[in-house]
């Protein structure tokens, strides 16, 4: 009886030695196991003008089943792997490749490379890291523009924002002379309200040479919302074909309001700033509603509303809201003679400080 209890006892430790090693798995316990060599790596200090640059990280397969890799997910377009899709059988090892484009993004940065597979784990993650040393920068990269006679600008299409009306505001944009001689330059604004000027911070500029162009901006205080204009350069007193264009919202000036003033200011919360009516026949009307609640303690009073297309019509039930009350907008939106692909813009400018101003877009897609 004796001998039987012993050698039970051997066969039961013999037993969990065998699970203890792997040997006498079951099918059912049976996995692969991706362990990589290293998790993250840092570039350190690299140059953008240098190019790409790769890591080659090594893994294992360390569990009994082949290794598959279904998919290696990146956190940005500027990290690409590679490596090998045939399954990894047990107890081999693989490499896979991180290339890294640095090229227009300065500054440290950090990837995160998810690799999904058949580990139990399912989701592995590998991450890069490291600082680029942006290129010098040029007057091509400054002032990507060209305006013609040697004159590049900084932009051609200025979106200044929003500014108070009745108050004067100056804004500029960037230009340079990459050229290689001395231009003369001059601005004409046929187009211009009255209440904007444009001049040249300088009236030459030498080759290589940067400067400003800049807008000068008084609205009268019947002015409000969305504005837009253009003005013209030349060069040498000859004109340049491509104008510059500007647009501005303006709205009330609440510069001068206290702490306490704002604290009890109205607080303008809108039901949706976009809305596409997907296919529509051609020639339809669109009609839609969007709401406007006070979520604030005084009134809220809708200033001006404005489109940027004409046979968009905006019409709004109230235009005094009281706290905690709602006003409904309502919008018709004739597309007679409109194909394609559609989009316009809605502006409401209100007494709201937080938010004076909100553009609600559509779009459509009109159809036979």
């Amino acid at each position: 009886m004796k001998n039987k209890m012993i050698l039970k006892r051997i066969l039961t430790c013999f037993g969990l030695l065998l699970l203890g090693t792997g040997i006498g798995r079951t099918e059912e316990t049976k996995t692969a196991r991706i362990v990589f060599d290293h998790y993250t790596y840092d570039f350190g200090e690299i140059r953008e003008t240098d190019g790409d640059v790769s890591h080659t990280f090594r893994f294992t397969n360390e569990g009994d089943l082949p290794l598959v890799i279904n998919s290696v997910g990146v956190s940005c377009g500027c990290t690409t792997p590679q490596f090998d899709r045939a399954p990894l059988l047990p107890g081999r090892t693989a490499e896979m490749k991180i290339t890294f484009d640095p090229t227009n993004r300065p500054g440290r940065f950090e990837k995160v490379i998810h690799i999904l597979c058949n580990d139990p784990r399912r989701t592995v993650r590998l991450t890069i890291t490291g600082n680029v040393i942006p290129k010098p920068r040029t007057l091509q990269d400054d002032y990507p523009y060209y305006l013609g006679e040697g004159l590049r600008i900084a932009d051609r299409n200025l979106t200044l924002g929003m500014l108070p009306h009745g108050k004067t505001v100056v804004r500029s944009v960037g230009i340079a002379n990459a050229g290689k001689k001395t231009i003369r330059i001059e601005t004409t604004g046929r187009s211009l309200p009255a209440y904007v000027t444009v001049r040249p911070k300088k009236s030459q500029l030498a080759p290589g040479e940067r400067s400003e162009i800049e807008l000068t901006f008084r609205a009268p205080e019947e002015v409000w919302g969305r504005q837009q204009g253009s003005f013209e350069l030349s060069a040498d007193h000859r004109p340049l074909l491509d104008p510059v264009e500007w647009t501005v919202i303006f709205t009330e000036d609440f510069g001068a309001l206290s702490r306490t003033t704002l604290q009890i200011a109205p607080q303008a919360e809108y039901s949706s700033s976009f809305y596409h009516f997907s296919d529509q026949p051609q020639g339809k009307t669109l009609t839609r509603e969007f709401q406007i609640t006070n979520t604030g303690r005084k009134d809220l009073i809708i200033r001006h509303i404005g489109t940027t297309d004409n046979r968009l019509r905006v019409t709004a039930d109230k235009t005094v809201i009281a706290r905690d009350d709602t006003a409904t907008l309502t919008v018709k939106w004739d597309t007679t003679d409109k194909q394609g692909r559609i989009s316009a813009g809605i502006t409401i400018v209100t007494n709201d400080p937080g938010r004076p101003a909100q553009e609600i877009r559509l779009q459509a897609r009109m159809v036979e």
